[in-house]
């Protein structure tokens, strides 16, 4: 075998050990990004029912995580039958919900709930360059019930 013919070959290896390197580290720091939590994972909460007039009421309404008990902030709660809606602190909503008889109501409710973000990076050997992009996971959509007593 020639020198150069040698040269030619042990540069491409070198070039595909980079290469393969490159991939392994890429394929790396994109399955370890967080896995995307299920419905069960929440729950909506009443915070607050109280009477707005007749047949209405006021009913605030919040979204938690079951894990741990802590309201999701970036939620966006929604009801489909409420007249009025204002957004809260602390990822609750308040609506005004028109009852036709007093006694228990049941409010049905959705969030949707942004997905995960991560991070991937790449590195390119040959230009020496990191290239990093924010990519943001699927919206969740999360479905439930509450019950409050009208007045």
């Amino acid at each position: 075998m020639t020198y150069s013919l040698r040269r030619v070959l042990l540069g491409t290896g070198v070039v595909l050990a980079s290469s393969a390197a490159t991939f392994a580290a890429a394929v790396a720091i994109t399955m370890s990004s967080p896995a995307f939590a299920a419905g069960k994972d929440y729950r909506f909460e009443l915070v607050q029912a109280i009477p707005a007039g007749a047949g209405k009421s006021d009913v605030t309404v919040r979204l938690v995580r079951t894990a741990d008990g802590r309201p999701v902030g970036n939620a966006e709660i929604s009801a489909a039958t409420a007249i009025n809606t204002v957004a809260e602190p602390a990822g609750s909503r308040r609506f005004l919900v028109e009852t036709a008889t007093a006694g228990p109501q049941t409010l049905q409710v959705s969030a949707k709930v942004p997905g995960a973000t991560r991070v991937e990076r790449s590195f390119n050997s040959s230009v020496k360059f990191m290239q990093e992009r924010t990519i943001r996971g699927a919206s969740e959509v999360v479905t439930g019930a509450v019950t409050f007593d009208a007045q």
